[in-house]
């Protein structure tokens, strides 16, 4: 179920400690290099334009004059999507002509949305993901267990978690489909994103998705390039980093109007904390036709194997004890179920679309998307079980046969395991729009449709004496003695989604006042299956909920706009155990109790300012009422995390954003963001029979400040940015009885781009320094509990759970070498 997911906890891990995985791949050979020479070779060969190959999609249609780069500033007086063209030729994209350092492109829509473009995106590590390179963005909480970038990493926004967060990729949904975890590592390198959209806050009638309550992030490819060439980028760094990247790109073929790219990258490092490792192999590729700017076709493909050693969880206890120093096992002994080498994480994914846009006549546009994911997720962890003691669901699991046992607390029979979770989801989405302008209107009306198969199963492997295993993924699994394969947790989850929306824009005062009114209709059906003996069999959802939306925005000059928006949104139970019951080898009956859940609702308001001129500022006040608000928990099997929502009751939220982005200006562009959020829960927390007086208590995950300053510098040759982030405190409990401290972060970045020479165009190089005097710090909150100390109520004492913590990376160092060719 899912960084990277099984269910990245609220917090950012999945909520399986991020695993990684299987047993270590050999190091790809040099090969790659090789690749690369002879790819710019056979680049020499053909002469390319100046940054061909490195300018954004936007940017290849046409050069701007200068005259054009401070037009380039101003918000478009109808379009939502914003353009900007002209600026510099480079080997990645940047164009230093994005205000903030490439952190404030200009918006005109009439809600909070915040873009990051390359100006931005390439002067991060090439290691990180787009859920860290947001973090600078208001209201944006990026949590993360390594400075690279590369293992959990997780996010809340205005004070709702990722699972209540839509993610796309193109427009197509990039997260786990029952649990909501976001797949943003395995959607596309971050070499091939062109920008990074945030909604903060309001949902988007017409994407794809149904649990964007707390809003919307969207990621756009940089598409295969007009001309041919490509990039190669090799890069070094902290705890043995190499990756290496590659793209190509074809050009147009002939005067076909098709055209393509493919890139492939390597990854390896070793973990921050403990003794576990990291390597990842990703592909990313594009065909497309274009017969007109308005009519094209394409084929998109993402391929990425991804393994990793897991962090392990942390209490505050555990992190006030032996801080960094809690890890995971780096040798084997008998009986050690928390050595590194069972607990690991695997995923191999595909994802394919094939979007689909046309003008069928003056004003009347098309797009259809079709398109397919499949997750191949594994998560692993080590316990010790009984060979003759241990239960089937609610039955007696008779004699396993297990290897190497040995006698635990005066018990004979006890071997150590490896405990196999594999959580395989399908996923296809159709996405289709029709969008009509006719004088001053616009109508837009749309179908969503997303079919889901999921299984998730526990499975054993027997263990030897050396912690040797047959097969890492249960190739070999333990059988019981009728040769059943020995299952505690065996559920099949199916779930269709039908969506309708429609949506009319009016435009008055010459495109000055702009309103707009929209109905999204959700329709959603579950189906599980529980094959468990002793389980509740059959459970399942059927959820339909209409979303209507309104908002207005007036443009006071050419720079000055306000707005205000209204919108409500949903949200379907997130995670399987949220159907179902989970079991322990260890009892008969089953570890958590099975009690039907309502979605969560939320309806939204905002009013907000833009001015957008030399200094750009941005501000908004919202509000947000929720019911059924439910946050994430976990509950133990063995030693593997499950996601467990809670249902928290009610929730309001109310607060303030700013943004502030200078536009180049003498080659500096300055960045300053801040929200003040005060989000309170509305009802007593139900448990154990009784209620936990959580009324009025501030909500977790939710800092009351948070703040970024940046700083970027670009004269075409010399090139850096530095970037700070607070974070105020946290609770992890709704009885506010543990808080997670407040933290600091900052990063830096320092290039050179030289002359090009020969078939080398615009060579750079380029250091990134991230976590900057970074000491010891709690992250992220990867579990939420109840309450982390024993409560009395009425007489009844509830006993306290500890929340889970993520912990930072230190500092860690980048260097890279690229040009494009």
């Amino acid at each position: 179920m899912t960084d990277q997911d099984r269910t990245m906890s609220s917090a950012g891990q999945p909520a399986r400690p991020l695993p990684a995985g299987a047993p270590p791949l050999r190091r790809s050979p040099r090969a790659l290099l090789l690749l690369a020479s002879a790819a710019i070779v056979l680049g020499a060969a053909v002469p390319l334009r100046p940054g061909h190959a490195a300018t954004p999609a936007a940017t290849q249609r046409k050069k701007a004059r200068p005259a054009d780069r401070h037009a380039a500033a101003r918000p478009p007086a109808a379009s939502e999507d914003i353009t900007v063209t002209g600026g510099m030729a480079t080997a990645n994209g940047v164009t230093n002509t994005t205000p903030g350092g490439g952190l404030m492109a200009p918006q005109t829509v009439a809600k909070s949305r915040s873009t990051i473009t390359r100006d931005f995106i390439a002067k991060q590590s090439p290691t990180t993901n787009a859920i860290a390179m947001i973090a600078n963005l208001p209201g944006v909480v990026a949590a993360s267990t390594d400075p690279l970038g590369q293992s959990t990493t997780a996010m809340s926004m205005r004070g709702l978690m990722q699972t209540e967060i839509g993610f796309t990729y193109e427009d197509m949904p990039i997260a786990d489909s029952i649990n909501y975890t976001p797949y943003v590592q395995a959607a596309v390198d971050t070499d091939n994103i062109a920008a990074i959209t945030v909604n903060q806050g309001a949902p988007d009638i017409t994407s794809p998705v149904y649990n964007d309550v707390g809003g919307l992030l969207k990621i756009t490819l940089r598409h295969a390039a007009d001309n041919f060439g490509g990039m190669a980028n090799l890069s070094y760094g902290s705890k043995s980093l190499e990756r290496e990247f590659i793209r190509l790109d074809s050009g147009e073929i002939g005067h076909s109007g098709t055209k393509a790219f493919a890139s492939f990258s390597s990854t390896t490092n070793d973990e921050w904390r403990g003794s576990g490792t990291f390597r990842k192999y990703h592909v990313d590729s594009e065909i497309r036709k274009d017969w007109t700017p308005d009519t094209s076709l394409a084929f998109i493909l993402s391929y990425d194997n991804w393994q990793q050693g897991n962090y392990r969880p942390m209490t505050m206890a555990a992190w006030h004890a032996y801080g960094i120093n809690y890890n995971y096992d780096k040798n084997y002994t008998r009986g050690d179920y928390n050595w590194i080498g069972l607990n690991q994480y695997t995923r191999r994914s595909l994802i394919m679309m094939l979007p689909f846009k046309a003008r069928l006549a003056d004003g009347l546009h098309v797009h259809l998307t079709p398109s397919f994911a499949d997750y191949e997720e594994y998560y692993f962890g080590g316990t010790n079980i009984n060979n003759t003691r241990s239960w089937y669901g609610n039955q007696p699991a008779g004699n396993l046969n297990l290897p190497a046992q040995f006698t635990l607390n005066g018990v004979p029979g006890e071997a150590t395991v490896e405990q196999i979770n594999p959580v395989p989801q399908k996923s296809f989405v159709l996405d289709s729009g029709l969008s009509w302008e006719k004088g001053n209107n616009i109508f837009q009306a749309g179908y969503s449709y997303n079919y889901v198969d999921l299984l998730e199963q526990i499975w054993y492997e027997g263990v030897d004496a050396q912690g040797g295993m047959a097969n890492h993924e249960g190739a070999y699994p333990i059988r019981m003695a009728n040769g059943v394969r020995y299952n505690t947790l065996d559920q099949h989850f199916q779930h269709q989604m039908n969506a309708l929306y429609v949506s009319d824009t009016l435009k008055l005062l010459g495109g000055r006042l702009v309103l707009n009114a929209g109905l999204k209709y959700l329709m959603i059906f579950r189906d599980m299956v529980n094959r468990t003996p002793g389980a509740i069999r059959y459970a399942g959802g059927a959820y339909a909920q209409p979303l209507p939306q309104i908002s207005a925005s007036y443009r006071l000059t050419p720079h000055d706009q306000i707005y205000l928006d209204a919108t409500t949104a949903y949200r379907a139970p997130a995670s399987v155990e949220a159907y179902g019951q989970l079991f322990s080898p260890g009892r008969p009956g089953p570890t958590s109790s099975f009690v039907p859940m309502t979605g969560e609702y939320a309806i939204g308001e905002e009013i907000g300012y833009r001015h957008y001129g030399l200094v750009n500022v941005a501000l908004a006040l919202f509000n947000y009422n929720i019911t059924n608000n439910q946050v994430t928990s976990n509950v133990y099997i063995g030693n593997l995390p499950i996601p467990e929502p809670i249902q928290a009751g009610g929730k309001t939220s109310r607060g303030a954003q700013v943004e502030l982005g200078l536009r180049p200006w003498h080659h500096v562009s300055p960045y300053v963001s801040a929200q003040y959020l005060h989000a309170t829960m509305d009802n007593d927390f139900a448990t154990n029979g009784v209620l936990l007086p959580t009324a009025g208590k501030t909500a977790v995950q939710s800092p009351e400040v948070t703040a970024a300053i940046g700083l970027s510098y670009d004269n075409g040759s010399v090139f850096g940015n530095f970037s700070f982030n607070y974070i105020g405190a946290q609770y992890a409990t709704l009885m506010n009885d543990q808080k997670m401290p407040s933290y600091e972060t900052a990063n830096m970045t320092l290039g050179y781009r030289f002359h090009s020479v020969g078939f080398a165009r615009h060579p750079q190089i380029q250091m990134n320094i991230v976590n900057i005097g970074a000491e010891n710090y709690l992250s992220g909150i990867q579990s939420v509990t109840a309450n982390a100390h024993p409560v009395v109520v009425g007489g009844h004492t509830i006993a306290g759970a500890a929340p889970l913590y993520l912990v930072g990376g230190g500092i860690a160092v980048i260097g890279s070498v690229s040009t494009a060719f």
